[in-house]
């Protein structure tokens, strides 16, 4: 008698991630990013490390790493499903 070799069941497949979410996180990044990009570019020599501390620039700055992070997984998911 031959002892077949047991094999896991097969998982179903993942379901294909919208292309249209991928988009509309990614151009959610690029506004979360746009509020410091405009400070940065229009006031390059007027920012200083204390206006970067104080609530709003600290606010800008939280902005600005939301939508560096929510580009990123957008375009990682976004890779990794298709």
């Amino acid at each position: 008698m031959i002892d077949r070799p047991i094999l896991p069941p097969e998982l179903p497949p993942q379901q294909a991630r919208s292309g249209c979410l991928t988009a509309l996180a990614v151009i959610a990044g690029i506004i979360l990013l746009f509020h410091m990009a405009c400070v940065l570019v229009i006031f390059p020599n007027q920012i200083t490390r204390n206006d970067l501390v104080d609530p709003i620039g600290l606010l800008f700055v939280g902005a600005a790493i939301a939508g560096v992070v929510l580009i990123i997984l957008a375009v990682r998911r976004g890779r990794s499903r298709s």
